[in-house]
Formats: C-alpha cells, sequence, structure tokens
C-alpha cells in the first residue's frame, strides 16, 4: 500500500483514510467483495493508532461502502442492494452527485473493445442485422405522411394513431385493455422507466426490484437518488412473500418487475406467482410496474408466454405497463410506451415534456405502419424460429467446448427471450476478480456480462444469442472454453 495520510494536514487522519477508500471503491479500483486489511492491519501499514482506523471503517459502514461479517473479514459491499435503513441524514440525495455504479469500470473496460473488429461480443440486447425488419422499414419509409407539420405542439402521449394501433395490438395479442387515451409513447424502456422514478417517486424512497436485474446497470433510479431492495428470486422467478417484510422494513413504494423471459436470468414468473405479487401488491397498496420487452419472443410453439400481470388486474389501476418494438425490430427506432391508468398518463406526459424527450414524429409513424404491416406476423415468426436455432446452438456449443466449467442457473434452458444465464462450476482462485476474467476474455476475442453488473455474484455470467450468426455462436463459444481452461489451468 503506497498511501499514507498526511500527518500536517488539517483534515483529521481518520477522515483522509475514509476519503481515500470511498475514493478506491467509487472509482472502481476496490470492487465489489475485494477484503480489506483488518483495522490491526491498516494502523500497522499506515502507523496510526487502532482506535483511528476503527474510526474511519465505522464511517465507511454508515455509507453503505464496506461491510464487515465474522469469518469473512471486512470488504467492498456487494452491490447497491440496500441491506438496512439509512442511519444518518441522507444530505446529498437532495443534490445531484455522482452516481455511485460498482460495475462501472468492468462496463467501461468491455465497451472500450466493441470498435475491435477481432472480438465477438456476446453482450448485445438486439437482433442481429439479419432478424432485423430492414425490408419493412425501408416499404414503411415510402409510406410516411408529411401533411401534418412536425410541430413542438403536438399530443405529449404520441402519435394519437400509433396509440390507437397500439391499443388495439395489446387488446390482440396481450389481452391487455388500454385505451388510446391511456397510452404515452417514450424513447425506450429507458425513457419510461426514467419518466416514472422523476414523476412518481421522491428522493429517498425505496423500491423493490428483483435481483439479478438487468435494471441494476442501468442507473436510472441511482439517478433520482432511490433506494433499490432486492426481491430474491429463484427458478419460478421472484418470491412474492417477501415482500411485506421489505415493505415494513423499507417502505417500499412500488415494485419493478420484468416477468416474462426475465434479463438477465431467462426466467418467467410462474401464473401462481403473479397472482400472489399482485394480492399482496394490493393489500399494501403498492403499484407494480410490469417491464414486458420480450413476452412476444416465445421460441416454443407450444410454451405460450404466461399472461401479463397487467391482464391479471381487474380494475385496472394497480399495474404500470412498459413495452418497446426494439426487441422485435430494431432499437434505432426508439419506440417504447406506457400503458397506465389516465391520471398516471397525464402526469407522465407532463414530465416528458417539461424534460424535453419527445419523441420522433418519423419514427412513431414507422412503428404504426410496422405494425399495421401485413408481413408483421410472417417477421415476428421468423425472428422466433431464428432465436430459437440460435439458442439451440449455443447450448450445444457450450457442451461441447465449455461443459466441465460452466452450466445453466435455472434447471432448464429459457423457453423466450434472449439470453442464457450461466455460473462458474468450481470457484477460481481468489485473486482472479471479475476485472481479470473480462480482461483476459477480451485477450481470447469475446466479451460478455459478468454477474456484478445485474447485481449478483458467485461467478455468474450472462451470454446472448440474439445478437449473434451461427458462425459467431461457434466461435464466440469456442474461445470462451479456451479462456475457461486456462483459467482452470487444464
Amino acid at each position: 500500500m503506497n498511501w499514507k495520510p498526511e500527518m500536517s494536514s488539517e483534515l483529521p487522519i481518520y477522515r483522509q483514510i475514509y476519503e481515500y477508500y470511498e475514493g478506491q471503491i467509487r472509482s472502481g479500483v476496490l470492487l465489489s467483495g475485494t477484503r480489506l486489511p483488518t483495522e490491526r492491519e491498516l494502523a500497522r501499514l499506515l502507523s496510526v493508532n487502532r482506535s483511528t482506523v476503527t474510526t474511519a471503517y465505522d464511517e465507511l459502514r454508515s455509507s453503505g461502502l464496506i461491510e464487515s461479517r465474522q469469518g469473512s473479514g471486512t470488504r467492498v459491499s456487494g452491490y447497491l442492494w440496500e441491506t438496512k435503513p439509512v442511519s444518518h441524514p441522507y444530505w446529498h440525495r437532495s443534490i445531484r452527485r455522482k452516481v455511485f455504479d460498482m460495475s462501472e469500470s468492468l462496463r467501461h473496460l468491455i465497451h472500450e473493445s466493441l470498435p475491435e473488429g477481432n472480438v465477438i461480443h456476446m453482450i448485445r440486447g438486439e437482433l442481429s442485422p439479419d432478424l432485423m425488419p430492414q425490408e419493412m422499414l425501408e416499404h414503411a419509409s415510402q409510406c410516411l405522411s408529411f401533411d401534418v407539420p412536425f410541430s413542438y405542439f403536438s399530443d405529449w402521449r404520441g402519435d394519437a394513431q400509433l396509440r390507437e394501433t397500439l391499443s388495439h395490438f395489446l387488446a390482440e395479442r396481450m389481452n391487455i385493455r388500454a385505451n388510446p387515451g391511456n397510452i404515452l409513447i417514450t424513447n425506450g424502456v429507458k425513457h419510461a422507466l426514467s419518466l416514472i422514478a422523476r414523476t412518481l417517486l421522491q428522493p429517498g424512497d425505496a423500491i423493490a426490484v428483483e435481483g439479478p436485474s438487468y435494471l441494476y446497470s442501468m442507473q436510472v433510479f441511482a439517478e433520482e437518488g432511490l433506494r433499490m431492495v432486492k426481491l430474491e428470486v429463484d427458478e419460478e422467478g421472484l418470491i412474492p412473500e417477501q415482500l411485506p417484510m421489505l415493505y415494513q422494513q423499507f417502505g417500499v413504494r412500488m415494485v419493478f418487475t420484468n416477468p416474462t423471459y426475465q434479463n438477465p436470468t431467462g426466467i418467467s414468473l410462474s401464473i401462481e406467482r403473479r397472482q400472489k405479487l399482485l394480492k399482496i401488491c394490493k393489500q399494501l397498496n403498492i403499484p407494480i410496474v410490469e417491464d414486458d420487452p420480450y413476452s412476444l419472443l416465445h421460441l416454443e410453439e407450444e410454451d405460450k408466454p404466461l399472461p401479463s400481470i397487467q391482464s391479471l388486474d381487474e380494475n385496472g389501476q394497480h399495474v404500470i405497463y412498459i413495452s418497446t418494438l426494439s426487441k422485435f425490430a430494431t432499437p434505432g427506432m426508439r419506440i417504447g410506451y406506457v400503458a397506465a391508468p389516465l391520471q398516471v398518463i397525464d402526469k407522465l406526459a407532463q414530465t416528458k415534456n417539461r424534460t424535453g424527450y419527445s419523441s420522433s414524429h418519423m419514427g412513431e409513424q414507422l412503428a404504426q405502419r410496422f405494425l399495421t404491416d401485413e408481413a408483421f406476423d410472417a417477421h415476428l415468426n421468423k425472428v422466433r424460429r431464428e432465436l430459437a436455432r440460435r439458442r439451440e446452438r449455443m447450448l450445444q456449443a457450450i457442451q461441447r467446448e465449455a461443459g466441465d466449467y460452466i452450466e445453466l442457473v435455472a434447471p432448464h434452458a429459457p423457453a423466450g427471450g434472449y439470453y442464457l444465464w450461466l455460473r462458474l462450476k468450481e470457484e477460481t482462485a481468489a485473486d482472479f476478480t471479475e476485472k481479470t476474467w473480462i480482461e483476459q476474455a477480451i485477450r481470447h476475442g469475446i466479451t460478455f456480462y459478468p454477474g456484478s453488473v445485474f447485481g449478483e455474484g458467485g461467478g455468474k455470467l450472462r451470454l446472448t444469442y440474439a445478437s449473434l450468426s451461427m458462425e459467431e455462436i461457434e466461435r464466440g463459444i469456442h474461445r470462451l472454453g479456451g479462456l475457461l481452461k486456462e483459467m482452470y489451468g487444464r
């Protein structure tokens, strides 16, 4: 350890120690789970009294940056899930601050490799170019209308014709009854989540989020000063019975769930748990945000997706339903939507207008024509067939090339969506951190997201088969197998 406190500084030594470790943790130099020296060891290294180190560690613990457990010592805290109420004034919630993102350094490392042409990226949450409906969109673009000016003074909820189309689309395909007035067009799911966080919640509010979750990595909630409380999941999805305890302990204000082909696990919440979750939330008067981008992408003909939570809500007042066209079309269209009670839509539309996040008039027209194109069902069926083929190819390649080292976390392969959620069968050396893992992966010519990006440790990783060709899947898994063999020295 090269750093030493400045004995001549006016800043107390314990505070210098606190700020040093805070900087190391927030910058990603010290990753989640990293073991810190004992108080006695650090006092000796810095030539200070042990009581000084004790005070500094107490401050770090109260800030949630480190945690101490019997038998495992003091370590950098495990991700951003809240595990205890804040016991001191949280003044910096009232001002804009740098978002504390434990996995930012890992994502930055991965994204720096994106321009490298020899790297196979198993991270992209989008369709491969050959599965995007390019011809349909080109045809739709030739039919765009320019009769109405693309003015600032348009309906904040979005294009009326598109909302009418989405109303019919949701009724026919999802059994969701939403009038056009109950629908808001957004620039995708992240925009929808940002509007909800900014409009319906306050800084300091606790929200329940299933974990692991892609929402952990998006930082939408942290940006608004919200606390994410982890809802544990098993092979049937989140466990609703946890919610009353979390509500009592943290005052949970809202539940966010991605119940169908969840990202990253691929698990679908069982029908019994959907009903149970809805019942508990009604009893506690907590709204549910149902994030549903993948339910149309079921990969087995006989395995239709379960009813949405919103469709199970008889009075239609407890669930905010959000989705996007990106997962079966193209992200570049930038079209998502919210279906919710009228008073909620009105408030979200006002925030959308105030923040300047208006949706593209041309994009809205393009989306409307895409959804009503007579070739839509043929396109959707093609996407399903190809995703099923690529999922099977990836599973076969994993078994052949890396089956000795990794396995699916869930008992069965996902029945839909984009992703495989995997874990190492054996622990690696203690000094083999996730950062080392990713650095070695890039050296082998691949990228993937490790578990910490989704708020989960334990040697887990997420691979996508949606954005890769068959050849890329084969080459990528072959390289992954080589990396794992090197990791284990075999």
